[in-house]
């Protein structure tokens, strides 16, 4: 039985994703700052966020399994989105980049040897994965000081001096050279979501304290340290930390919606959240290349609702597809019994 408070987790952050995308595509966030700030909200929780829903999700899914069955799962997972990756990728690089039918060129994307924008993060999600693999066994015991080594050196990975570094290395600490999203660092995150399972976490003082540390360090970078944004690319540790709250609320609020029965299309979309990323990036990329489009927050804003209706629209088709087979498979086997 699927969670319903993390697919509306999920499909609040799907909706922002795809927003933030829209409006860095078609809007000029350097003229509109108010959009501007809300994309770089969008980009501060919507990485993390996802993270640590892959932490909650995989505690539930394989914490009672055999090491054989969750490796050919989480394998399976990985190769999805890899997958997804590649199809962005490619479109980004035919789309936005016009690149030529070059073997060489294919051969870059295809051997990671760099990363087509808006499409890293896909990536980053596929090594989320493959370091669970080794951590499986940590991960499932109940003492909970390894969950606090694995946290600890995802924030010591933060304080790694930055480096010009080629993508596959750049995908587990970051660096300089690419939009990175570390997988290492962020791994906090998987951390936190495993925990939140493990302990039925819903409304924590203890918790919230903790969140609103977070963010009073992401303040002190940034009227201190940074007197800015703190660093994203490469990762900083305020950048890591200046989510924290806002999920800990994203996540009490989807507690609340998955038990409305009105909300039920919010938990869908955080089902099908990797279909609406994915489609949602070819349809943004392709569009840009056409010369149906305009610069504004209006067209942005406008575009995204188009393309949520598109999404939905699609999803439904394959879902009433996926029932009708189900209902075939299972009209066959009451015949047969």
């Amino acid at each position: 039985m699927r969670d319903k408070t993390i697919d509306c987790f999920k499909g609040i952050l799907t909706i922002q994703m795809i927003l933030a995308h829209c409006l860095q595509f078609y809007c000029n966030l350097d003229a509109e700052r108010g959009w501007w700030f809300l994309s770089e909200y969008i980009n501060l929780t919507t990485f993390s966020g996802f993270v640590f829903a892959f932490g909650y999700v995989s505690y539930l899914a394989y914490a009672k399994e055999q090491f054989p069955n969750t490796l050919k799962k989480i394998v399976k997972n990985i190769a999805r989105l890899l997958l997804a990756f590649y199809i962005s990728s490619f479109t980004y690089v035919i789309f936005i980049e016009r690149m030529p039918f070059r073997m060489d060129r294919i051969l870059e994307i295809v051997l990671i040897k760099r990363l087509a924008g808006w499409s890293e993060f896909l990536l980053s999600f596929a090594g989320v994965m493959l370091i669970t693999i080794p951590l499986l066994k940590l991960i499932k015991s109940q003492n909970k000081k390894l969950l606090i080594i694995i946290g600890g050196i995802s924030i010591f990975a933060c304080f790694l001096p930055p480096k010009e570094v080629v993508p596959i290395v750049g995908l587990f600490i970051g660096g300089y050279g690419s939009a990175y999203y570390p997988v290492i660092p962020y791994y906090l995150y998987f951390v936190i979501g495993v925990y939140f399972v493990r302990k039925g976490i819903k409304l924590n003082w203890r918790v919230m304290a903790v969140a609103i540390m977070g963010m009073v360090y992401t303040l002190f970078d940034v009227f201190v340290l940074s007197k800015g944004l703190p660093s994203r690319f490469p990762l900083s540790l305020g950048w890591l930390f200046g989510g924290l709250l806002f999920l800990y609320g994203y996540y009490l609020l989807s507690g609340f919606l998955g038990t409305k029965k009105y909300f039920s299309w919010l938990s869908e979309i955080g089902k099908y959240s990797l279909s609406y990323l994915l489609l949602s990036n070819i349809i943004i990329f392709a569009l840009k290349q056409s010369k149906f489009f305009k610069i504004s927050s209006s067209f942005s804003l406008g575009l995204f609702a188009i393309i949520m209706i598109i999404l939905w629209y699609i999803t439904g088709l394959v879902k009433g597809k996926v029932q009708k087979v189900r209902i075939g498979v299972s009209n066959n086997i009451t015949t047969e019994a």
